[in-house]
C-alpha cells in the first residue's frame, strides 16, 4: 500500500467548474433527493474516503489536505461538518483500523447519515457506497473482500444504479482477482458513477 498513488488524476478545470455547479445547485435545490445532492454525496465520499486512506498510509499532508479542500465547497454548501481523521496510532495497523472506524462507524460515516436526513436516502447510500468502495484498495486480498462486494451490490440495486456502473466491481471480487485488477475497477467504477450522476445534473 505505501507509496501508491491514491489521488486520481482530474481535469482541474472540469472538476472545479462540477464543483461550482453543484454548488450552486445545492444552494438552490429545496427537494430532496436532488440529481445535485446525490452527485455531492458521491464526489465527498469517494475524495473523503481516498484522504483517509492517503492519511492512514502516511501520505504527505498537502495531499490529504488538498483533496479535503476539494469537497469543502460542497460541504459547506450542505452545512455539513469534517470532522479531522483520528491521530494515527503507534503502528500502520492501528492507524489503518482507527482511519476504517472512522469511515465506516465514526465521525465519517456520520456525514452520510447527515446526507440522508436532509437530501434523502438515496444520497446517503451513494455515500456509502462511494466510501466503502474505495476501501476495496486497502482491504481486498484475493478471495477476501470483508463482504465489502455485497454491500456494493445490495446498495446499487437498492437504488438502482445502472448495473454497467459497478458490476464491473463485483464480478472482480466474485472472481477473486487480483488486487490491481480489483483498485483498477474500483476507479473506473468511481469516474463512471460521478460521470453518470454529473449528467443528471445537467
Amino acid at each position: 500500500m505505501k507509496g501508491e498513488p491514491l489521488i486520481r488524476k482530474y481535469s482541474f478545470v472540469c472538476a472545479l467548474a462540477a464543483a461550482v455547479l453543484l454548488v450552486l445547485g445545492i444552494a438552490s435545490a429545496g427537494a430532496e433527493e436532488s440529481a445535485v445532492a446525490k452527485a455531492a454525496a458521491w464526489k465527498i465520499g469517494d475524495q473523503l474516503s481516498l484522504a483517509g486512506l492517503l492519511y492512514a498510509q502516511g501520505g504527505e499532508e498537502e495531499n490529504v489536505k488538498e483533496l479535503l479542500e476539494s469537497i469543502k465547497p460542497l460541504t459547506d454548501a450542505m452545512k455539513i461538518e469534517v470532522k479531522p481523521f483520528p491521530p494515527r496510532g503507534a503502528t500502520p495497523v492501528e492507524t489503518y483500523a482507527a482511519v476504517i472506524e472512522y469511515l465506516i462507524k465514526g465521525d465519517g460515516a456520520e456525514i452520510g447519515r447527515k446526507i440522508a436526513e436532509q437530501f434523502g436516502k438515496n444520497a446517503g447510500l451513494l455515500f456509502e457506497i462511494s466510501v466503502k468502495s474505495n476501501l476495496l484498495i486497502l482491504l481486498y486480498e484475493p478471495g477476501d473482500d470483508q463482504g465489502i462486494g455485497g454491500v456494493i451490490q445490495a446498495r446499487c440495486n437498492e437504488i438502482g444504479l445502472p448495473n454497467n456502473l459497478w458490476l464491473d466491481v463485483v464480478n472482480a471480487v466474485n472472481g477473486k482477482a487480483s488486487k490491481d485488477e480489483v483498485k483498477n475497477a474500483v476507479f473506473k467504477m468511481h469516474d463512471d458513477v460521478a460521470t453518470f450522476l454529473n449528467q443528471q445534473v445537467q
